[in-house]
């Protein structure tokens, strides 16, 4: 009986098996030849990539037009554009044959990107596990794994776009030109196309413009500096620290790599680099235009070389239409340089003005430097010590935390005793500006009369009552609202402005306050057209729609709007006054009077300003008819100039709320003083009669009178 079950069972399934065979080998055909058409398709697209690496030549520096940057329309009439740039190849392209190339940039090169060069097909999947895993801890790009071989491919035969094909086609490439090539020839193509900075094209090139010498005559310190440069050209090539640092990391890692002895090491890192940097005089920066925008252009040709390469900017046929408001950067030129400007004269001070749209980072104006030839960027690329400018951003932090902007402190003469873990506490002296005291004082009012003494015990959380883990906490919020710099939280000096920071970062500080919390990011470049006005015009970039975080609350932001306001309606700010357009900002002085600043926004547009020299260790103490230039001077009424005709035809906004209350009157223990330069050590008090971070009463000199001011202005 089992036996017949078993039996009629396995004969129940026969059937069933025979109707499903033609099923199955139909999937299985089916499958097949999906397989085979992938992996033809595949083979058929890598054998055109393998054949066009045969086919293409090196990229040659012609262009049927070169790329025009041009400025926003001018008025109402969307077609007048200006242009404002131009961006042609071939001016600085040098090629060099594998034996004028010394061993040591080689070697260099290697070691520094891609240290398994040597090893590799092309493509290195060790190199690109790590990256990734790198990347995973992270939580974000830190790390890439493309080879040299890649660069090159990508350099030389494909865009810079970051998308997945892209990608394929570079490894592709890759791999197949590994196979064609030896190793020392890949080197000298990758070299012979690289962009080093500074309109340098090419190893060749980069020799003479960062060290006037031939390729040939380089020696180990100067091949491992120019291969620094690679990890960012544009930034390294104009700033010699920079370029020191990297040098010397690269040759940490040529020497860890083996390719240099020690001796040889520790010989190189004592060479100094070129006392002009660079040395080389320049063939032609690969960009022309009017000098009013060269500082702009300059930024914009970086960033159009890095999304889409040099090859591609410089072959031309880009037309590149940018952000900048020609009537607004007009304007910020003639209120600083020009006849009529506050700084007309060759001797005067240097300045850095940079405004943005605080709702989208529009930059609508940029001047970084008198002479913007320089290769030196004020606004992106200095860093100094913003003064009382930094106090907004502990204002903000005491709000987060809940103090009320009402509450009242006392202005006098303060002392600290900080433990730093000695033995010995530190005693840290901080007065007011020509030792005033004002008794009590609420928040909001320290902040109108720029009152250190109140912000130091709210950084040293003096009595409970103040920010807890002030300077920390401080530091969190100027990052999270858009300082780059890394802030030094070991003394709590930083809130009177010891941190050195960039125009550029206060400018997008104060933006994201005016933009209720959101961040904002600076944008240059509003949409990139390959081939406009032809057959074959392509959009190839569009800026989206800005989508900030939103790093502070909007409430927070709002109170700290109507602060700030107030210090231009009731505070020493009154001379930086739009008349009905409302406007909120703060002034900055360092004591020495090394820099002065003013920062501010109106619902419309955020602008910082910068005063000092760009050489540094200058003071502004004798520039404005023998009387010191600071932050409520100079720098207001400049801020306050340009945004008059920068403004000029736009409507009157808003910001959003009530506005901020006339304070009750009072009896104030003498005249108003001026904001307090603050002291840039952030160390124990100098010896030189400041007393923490105040000038000391009977040296420091007397404020600019401006026509808008009175005895209470800076």
């Amino acid at each position: 009986m089992a036996r017949n079950s078993e039996s009629k069972s396995t004969g129940a399934r026969n059937p069933g098996r025979e109707r499903a065979s033609p099923f199955l080998r139909w999937t299985v055909f089916l499958f097949l030849c999906s397989l085979v058409a992938a992996l033809s398709f595949a083979g058929g697209g890598y054998l055109g990539l393998t054949q066009k690496v045969g086919e293409l030549q090196e990229p040659e520096n012609v262009s049927t037009h070169p790329t025009y940057i041009y400025s926003q329309p001018l008025g109402d009439n969307g077609e007048s554009t200006r242009v404002i740039g131009s961006i042609f190849g071939g001016e600085n392209r040098k090629t060099a044959p594998l034996e004028e190339m010394p061993q040591s940039l080689l070697d260099a090169l290697v070691a520094k990107e891609d240290e398994r060069f040597r090893e590799h097909g092309g493509v290195d999947f060790w190199s690109i596990t790590r990256a990734l895993w790198t990347d995973v801890r992270a939580r974000g790009a830190v790390e890439g794994g493309s080879t040299i071989t890649q660069q090159y491919a990508r350099n030389a035969y494909l865009s810079q776009d970051r998308s997945v094909s892209r990608k394929l086609k570079e490894a592709a490439l890759a791999v197949e030109i590994e196979r064609r090539y030896t190793k020392d020839e890949i080197l000298v193509k990758y070299l012979n196309t690289v962009y080093f900075g500074n309109n340098a094209y090419g190893a060749a090139a980069a020799a003479e413009t960062y060290f006037d010498k031939s390729l040939g005559d380089l020696n180990i310190s100067e091949s491992a500096a120019l291969v620094g440069l690679l990890t960012s050209p544009s930034t390294i090539g104009a700033d010699p620290d920079e370029a020191r640092w990297h040098r010397d990391t690269t040759l940490q890692q040529a020497f860890e790599g083996g390719y240099i002895a020690r001796q040889a090491y520790v010989d190189a890192l004592e060479e100094p680099l070129p006392e002009e940097w660079p040395a080389g005089a320049m063939n032609g920066g690969g960009l022309e235009g009017p000098q009013l925008t060269r500082n702009y252009t300059e930024l914009v040709r970086d960033e159009l070389i890095e999304r889409y390469g040099a090859n591609t900017v410089l072959q031309g046929g880009l037309s590149v239409y940018t952000t900048l408001d020609l009537q607004a950067q007009e304007a910020a030129q003639e209120t600083l340089y020009g006849e009529e400007g506050y700084l007309s004269g060759a001797e005067d001070p240097d300045a850095a003005l940079v405004s943005l749209e605080p709702g989208t980072g529009k930059v609508r104006a940029m001047i970084g430097n008198r002479d913007q030839s320089s290769q030196f960027n004020l606004v992106t690329q200095a860093q100094r010590q913003p003064g009382s400018s930094f106090k907004p951003f502990a204002l903000v932090a005491a709000l987060e935390q809940g103090i009320d902007p009402e509450t009242e402190f006392v202005s006098e003469d303060k002392e600290y005793e900080l433990d730093h873990g000695f033995e010995e506490a530190e005693e840290w002296r901080v007065e007011n500006y020509g030792g005033t005291e004002r008794g009590p004082i609420s928040l909001q009012e320290a902040l109108w009369q720029s009152d250190n003494t109140v912000f130091t015990d709210l950084a040293t959380n003096a009595g409970g009552r103040g920010i807890e883990d002030g300077p920390e906490t401080i530091a969190d919020v100027a990052e999270r609202l858009g300082v780059s710099a890394e802030i030094d939280t070991d003394h709590p000096s930083m809130v009177l402005g010891a941190q050195e920071v960039s125009p550029m970062d206060m400018a997008k500080a104060y933006a994201t306050i005016a933009n209720y919390g959101r961040t904002v990011e600076p944008q240059m470049v509003e949409r990139v057209v390959r081939g406009e006005d032809t057959p074959e015009e392509e959009m190839v970039y569009e800026a989206p729609e800005p989508s900030g975080e939103q790093v502070i609350d909007e409430e927070v932001a709002e109170q700290a709007i109507r602060i700030m306001e107030g210090d231009i309606e009731q505070g020493i700010n009154s001379n930086a006054s739009l008349g009905d357009r409302p406007a909120a900002g703060k002034s900055g002085t360092t004591d020495r009077f090394f820099d002065a600043w003013f920062i501010g926004f109106t619902p419309q547009l955020a602008t910082s300003v910068w005063l000092g020299y760009e050489e540094g260790g200058r003071t502004l103490d004798e520039v404005a008819d023998g009387s010191p230039v600071i932050g409520t001077s100079y720098p207001a009424d400049i801020w306050r100039d340009y945004n008059e005709v920068a403004l000029d035809g736009e409507p009157t906004e808003e910001f959003r709320g009530d506005r901020i209350p006339e304070p009750p009157t009072r009896q104030a223990s003498g005249a108003e003083e001026p904001e307090v330069p603050a002291e840039p050590a952030a160390a124990p008090p100098p010896q030189d009669g400041v007393d923490g971070a105040v000038p000391d009463q009977a040296t420091a000199p007397q404020a600019v009178p401006t026509a808008a001011s009175g005895p209470g202005t800076e």
